[in-house]
């Protein structure tokens, strides 16, 4: 129960972006290669997000993410929300862009014992138009746990996300 109520919220927030937004606002899903080290130890899983970014002009906008990604040390079940500045640089006439993003990022894991991380996230990448919105490849990094058990743990989100106009 608290898994719908936390997506419906994430939802109505994302929804609720359009009010802010006097320029582009684009829908998109991100699919992820995650990775996090440990004491020499590494842990991978893959992930998902589903994000909602506005465009306040062509060099800056903001971005909320939801996403949920598998085993991180202890951690059977990984879950997170974001909300990040972004700004762009363009590097082409052809509408490839770099960008960057910092913001906060709440986590939240279930495993052998549960686990919530507010803390800073960043990312950064290369973003590019297609015929049906944007692609974009990059990073992000998050924190996942705080538990008495286990250390926080700096993790990475390498992936794919594309953008629907």
């Amino acid at each position: 129960m608290k898994k719908i109520a936390l997506v419906t919220l994430v939802s109505l927030g994302m929804l609720s972006m359009n009010a802010f937004a006097d320029s582009d606002a684009y829908n998109g899903f991100s699919l992820a290669y995650v990775q996090s080290r440990n004491n020499g130890l590494t842990d991978s899983t893959s992930g998902l997000g589903i994000l909602r970014s506005v465009r306040l002009n062509e060099h800056y906008g903001y971005e909320m993410q939801f996403g949920l990604f598998g085993n991180i040390g202890p951690y059977t079940s990984n879950g997170f929300v974001e909300l990040s500045a972004i700004g762009f640089v363009p590097l082409s006439d052809r509408d490839l862009k770099l960008y960057g993003k910092a913001g906060l990022a709440d986590v939240y894991s279930r495993g052998s014992e549960t686990a919530n991380k507010l803390g800073l996230t960043y990312g950064a990448g290369i973003e590019f138009p297609r015929d049906i919105g944007k692609v974009r490849v990059g990073f992000q990094q998050i924190t996942v746990g705080k538990g008495t058990l286990s250390p926080s743990r700096s993790t990475y989100l390498i992936g794919l996300t594309l953008f629907l106009k």
